[in-house]
């Protein structure tokens, strides 16, 4: 289980925003740019926050902004990640640093190295629009520069783990920053104990770094397909989140059997997975369309992260690109945004225990009236506990009963915070 710096169990409830400016999907050298990032701010923050009741920003950020030529880091870029960090938590919303790619870079994919750590050497550079990203995916020079970072060629694993650790040591123990992801979605086809191999080197480079940051951690992204990773190694460090993605059958055919039993099998392995890591379990991307499919798949995987008190970031804030996920309709009319999809906002948005000074025994919400039982094993007499209440959901307030006797409790941007000795915590909205 994660904890805060109280020592308060800890559940996060959150999305992935790509960001202007951050996302680096941009060229200097004449190519068209891949896509269209939209912009996101502390005001972002707030709404999700008041609004949805979320707590937690996963915040992809690429090696080719950090360091575009190479042994050079850039002091600024990791600024702006700072800097949002800390509006962010402003408004109660703790930021994960992910180090992101797809298709292993914008110059052959859509995101991640720098074109000096492409081994071998593209054949052709690319650009946009990204019309074509599956099948960049998997051509040969993604696939062969995969292969060679796996294996150190030309020393570009190395290069990372001392990008990444440099990385850890400017964001470690800075406002509103909660861990590093050390690399999202890997690709490896053959070998797979490179990829144990890489998450050790990396992970002890940063930790050296960075004693006291949390280290995040996938899988192989085949994970994504096949909904299972078998445990070779379990990874040698301490304060580790094992962080798979939860897209069962979504990319295959959208999910079309509607099973959410298949949702609950691959979640239950995860859960297992993380266990044999010895790490607590955070699902860093899960998803769908924004029509009423998508979003019972959304709601179901919502419902399961509930039952087994499992943190989670929803992919995505805002899409104006690919397949235009998230919460806004695509901006027209000169608009910078769209509409905000209130079907979207009203699935995102549900109460949650979001620290609890104890043990976190299980949490229910009782859909029709809005009633959400918290239960608490060894809950503190001194330290309350911050229960998310987002105004979507109790636009006049909550009432709040501990072990069936009425508590005040002081509710502010989304969130209730309430002392409660007890075993149960009930919180239901004033009408």
């Amino acid at each position: 289980m994660l904890v805060d710096e109280l020592g308060r169990e800890l559940l996060l409830r959150g999305l992935n925003a790509r960001v202007e400016g951050v996302f680096d999907v941009t060229f200097d050298d004449g190519r068209a740019a891949l896509e269209t990032i939209p912009s996101f701010s502390g005001a972002d923050c707030a709404f999700i926050a008041e609004e949805l009741g979320m707590n937690h920003l996963r915040l992809p950020v690429n090696w080719s902004a950090i360091e575009p030529e190479r042994g050079v880091y850039q002091e600024a870029y990791v600024d702006r990640i700072l800097e949002l960090a800390a509006e962010c938590s402003e408004h109660g919303v703790a930021t994960l640093v992910d180090l992101h790619q797809d298709a292993f870079s914008k110059h052959i994919g859509e995101d991640g190295a720098p074109l000096w750590a492409i081994v071998p050497p593209p054949t052709e550079l690319l650009e946009g629009p990204l019309l074509d990203l599956e099948e960049r995916r998997t051509s040969a020079q993604v696939l062969d520069a995969f292969d060679s970072f796996f294996n150190d060629r030309e020393g570009v694993q190395t290069a990372y783990a001392d990008m990444a650790a440099w990385l850890a040591g400017r964001i470690a123990g800075q406002p509103g920053i909660i861990g590093l992801e050390l690399m999202n979605e890997p690709v490896v086809i053959v070998f797979e104990q490179r990829l144990d191999e890489f998450h050790e080197r990396v992970g002890q480079a940063t930790r050296q770094a960075a004693p006291d940051l949390t280290l995040f951690f996938e899988p192989n992204s085949l994970r994504n397909l096949t909904d299972s990773a078998e445990v070779r190694t379990p990874l040698p460090l301490q304060d580790i989140v094992y962080a798979p993605h939860l897209y069962v059958d979504v990319f295959e055919d959208g999910w079309a059997s509607e099973d959410e039993g298949k949702i609950a099998s691959s979640l239950e392995g995860a859960i297992a997975e993380a266990a044999q890591h010895s790490a607590a379990l955070y699902v860093g991307e899960f998803g769908h369309g924004p029509d009423p499919h998508g979003l019972k798949y959304v709601r179901a995987c919502l419902d399961l992260f509930d039952k087994h008190a499992v943190s989670s970031a929803w992919w995505l804030y805002e899409e104006v690109s690919q397949g235009s996920w998230g919460l806004y309709d695509p901006p027209a009319n000169g608009e910078t945004r769209g509409l905000l999809r209130e079907a979207v906002a009203d699935a995102l948005a549900r109460p949650y225990p979001a620290a609890i000074a104890g043990t976190l025994e299980g949490f229910e919400l009782d859909a029709m009236t809005r009633t959400l039982t918290v239960r608490i094993e060894g809950a503190s007499q001194d330290l309350s506990h911050t229960i998310a209440v987002p105004r979507r959901l109790y636009p006049a307030g909550v009432a709040v009963l501990c072990d069936g006797a009425s508590v005040a409790g002081e509710v502010s941007a989304g969130r209730l915070e309430v002392v409660c000795a007890g075993r149960t915590i009930e919180v239901s909205p004033l009408l």
